[in-house]
């Protein structure tokens, strides 16, 4: 088989969803592989990548992402989002080079286990978020399910923000409204799906939270469904990770299974597609993404390579 040596790592700024981001792109002597990845300072994040980490990685193979993985680490740069940024264009290089997905060049040829994708459909003013968790056989189900909210919200409220999401004033109002349009929903369709809330422990603390079936805080509170807190914790059901405050694929990977070795589901939050590929190939039961990113398509495609593809349930 040809070596896969790393030839070229560079990064720019490119304009996407409204913003100033950083496209970084890793070519090898057979392949191409890119990530983009959102900073405070795109010309620093331009500068760490051109000239701090790639000149360590060049000439060595792609293909070897947790050899890579340990050089990122190794380098004087302390921002986990241009260190994630340039794993995933590595990662994606390798994959791209032995013609996989990037999801079987992480997992293996033989996973076939996908996550639950949920996205929020109803935001306040102060980012509450109300989301919608299906059970589904398939992935296609939780698109039309989606699909179907999205159909019936747009009777009631008519502006969507940039995440996909109808905006209300206040979410804890909207809370009987929704709870009975899911339940409607679970008897016509046969579906299970919960009722998820995303907020801050402060607002939800004296909030009467009977309605809602999993709640996402920082820290715990006093709940009865499932509970998603930002750290471990021994009353949590869920743990978040954010992929671009990891470092690398490699050191996301030890995360997520200290997390499963609690007793724990690891939730992966966030808008990148490649994070399908992460999610599938670690076997996280859990996506969180915005119902605009193109996540919840890229799951579809990832479940329509799969000859038995298996919806894993928590």
């Amino acid at each position: 088989m040809t070596n896969v040596i790393i030839e070229k790592i560079s990064a720019k700024e490119v304009f996407k969803g409204a913003k100033i981001k950083v496209m970084i792109t890793t070519m090898t002597n057979i392949s191409i592989g890119y990530d983009i990845i959102e900073v405070n300072n795109p010309e620093e994040a331009i500068a760490d990548v051109e000239n701090v980490i790639a000149p360590e990685l060049i000439g060595y193979p792609a293909t070897d992402i947790d050899f890579i993985d340990t050089l990122i680490c190794e380098t004087s740069v302390n921002n986990p989002t241009v260190a994630m940024g340039i794993s995933i264009s590595v990662a994606r290089a390798a994959s791209n080079s032995l013609d996989i997905p990037l999801f079987k060049f992480l997992g293996g040829a033989l996973t076939t286990d996908l996550p639950i994708v949920a996205s929020g459909v109803l935001v306040d003013k102060d980012k509450n978020e109300l989301i919608p968790i299906v059970m589904a056989e398939s992935i296609e189900d939780i698109v039309n399910l989606y699909l179907k909210l999205a159909d019936i919200l747009s009777e009631d409220y008519s502006i969507v923000n940039i995440n996909g999401a109808y905006t209300c004033k206040d979410i804890f109002n909207e809370i009987p409204k929704i709870r009975n349009l899911i339940d409607e929903i679970k008897e016509d369709e046969d579906l299970d799906i919960l009722l998820g809330l995303s907020s801050k422990k402060e607002i939800v603390r004296d909030k009467d939270l009977s309605q809602i079936d999993y709640l996402e805080v920082e820290e715990p509170v006093e709940f009865d469904g499932f509970l998603c807190t930002d750290s471990i914790y021994e009353e949590s059901d869920f743990v978040k990770v954010f992929p671009y405050e990891m470092g690398t694929i490699t050191e996301m990977y030890y995360y997520i299974n200290y997390i499963m070795d609690k007793g724990l589901y690891p939730v992966i939050f966030g808008n990148n597609s490649s994070f399908a590929h992460v999610a599938v190939s670690f076997k996280v039961p859990f996506l969180r993404a915005a119902l605009s990113s193109n996540v919840l398509n890229e799951v579809w495609n990832i479940e329509r390579t799969i000859v038995n593809p298996n919806i894993r349930r928590f």
